[in-house]
């Protein structure tokens, strides 16, 4: 039986959602603003022990670790209530009130650092779509460029923002990628990472 304080492991989502802002800021008092929604095929989760967050140190057992997440993660706040954060009031109320910031998730656990759940490998192709918008009207997004920086022809803002061509957004449509939120829906499982396993890449539903 692996020792807990050697036992390494996962933190699984039942979703992952990521968020990226852009902003066209060339008329300063009615800045243009897009946020586009990402979602991965798969993720490469970061390993855990119990040493990377405060509340596990009582923890003897995996089912532990899984019993103290899941009574912290009622004490976090959804991204529906969290009235200080600016896409609070985007989200759908009802279907999203176990969804939550995961800087937010990161200090409920009292993580040794700042937010351990940042994504940093993912792939198997990504899903995106424009979550939200201001001061962005039919003609903006029907405004082509000739050809953009990736070589496509006649690339419109809509189909720029649509396919999170982050780059086309940047160089041709003069927007600046401003601010990057991901967003965890719970329940949270704690997976156990055993010895032979893959890099854990495992697939979101």
């Amino acid at each position: 039986m692996t020792d807990i304080n050697d036992l390494k492991f996962t933190i699984e989502p039942e979703e992952t959602i990521e968020i990226e802002q852009f902003v066209n800021s060339d008329n300063k008092e009615k800045e243009k603003k897009i946020w586009i929604q990402v979602n991965w095929g798969f993720y490469r989760r970061r390993e855990f022990t119990i040493h990377d967050f405060n509340v596990f140190d009582d923890c003897k057992t995996l089912e532990d670790i899984q019993k103290k997440m899941d009574e912290k993660v009622k004490e976090a706040t959804p991204i529906v209530k969290d009235t200080e954060h600016e896409l609070s009031k985007l989200f759908v109320h009802d279907v999203n009130l176990n969804v939550y910031e995961t800087s937010g998730l990161s200090e409920i656990l009292g993580a040794e650092e700042g937010d351990v759940f940042l994504n940093e490998s993912s792939g198997g192709g990504a899903f995106s779509n424009v979550f939200h918008s201001e001061n962005i009207d039919d003609a903006d997004w029907n405004k082509t460029v000739s050809e953009s920086v990736r070589g496509e022809t006649d690339v419109s803002l809509e189909t720029a923002a649509e396919g999170w061509q982050d780059d086309v957004l940047v160089e041709d449509f003069n927007y600046t990628s401003m601010a990057h939120d991901t967003f965890y829906r719970a329940p949270l499982r704690v997976v156990e990472v055993k010895k032979g396993d893959k890099k854990n890449d495992r697939n979101q539903k």
